[in-house]
């Protein structure tokens, strides 16, 4: 999976997630992990193919996997869930073009960019997930 992607008009790309947040973000997870590792799994092989789907397919996939994926999620406490999301999203950022740089779409503990949207942040935090622990995932057992 790459590091760098497209949501609508704007380009990001995500770096890695030390070895210790890793751990701490899936020891937060574990709990849901059981029911969503078939949305997981199919997130994953979408993501392979999404430079070939258009907005509307995108759109089709991501439907198709969210409900247990946002079903799990909706079991974590709001201290873990925020825990989760600000560390995922710490490790991606936003192309500036206007500046010819690249910046931080989030801190440990918050939004540094607050003219993003739900959506683009719930799918850049996915990619980071997969980017960032893809490795975990593979080792898990397939059904």
């Amino acid at each position: 999976m790459t590091n760098e992607f497209k949501i609508g008009d704007k380009n990001f790309k995500i770096g890695k997630l030390d070895a210790f947040r890793q751990f701490h973000i899936v020891r937060r997870i574990s709990p849901l992990l059981a029911e969503v590792m078939p949305s997981i799994a199919s997130m994953s092989k979408a993501a392979k193919n999404a430079d070939n789907l258009t907005e509307d397919e995108k759109l089709d996939e991501f439907a198709k996997i969210a409900q247990p994926i946002l079903a799990g999620l909706s079991k974590l406490s709001d201290a873990d869930a925020d825990y989760v999301l600000y560390r995922l999203l710490s490790v991606v950022e936003v192309e500036q073009p206007q500046f010819r740089t690249w910046a931080k779409i989030a801190t440990d503990t918050g939004l540094v960019m607050q003219d993003l949207e739900l959506p683009v942040l719930l799918q850049a935090a996915g990619r980071a997930l997969m980017f960032n622990l893809s490795g975990f995932f593979a080792l898990l057992p397939q059904k």
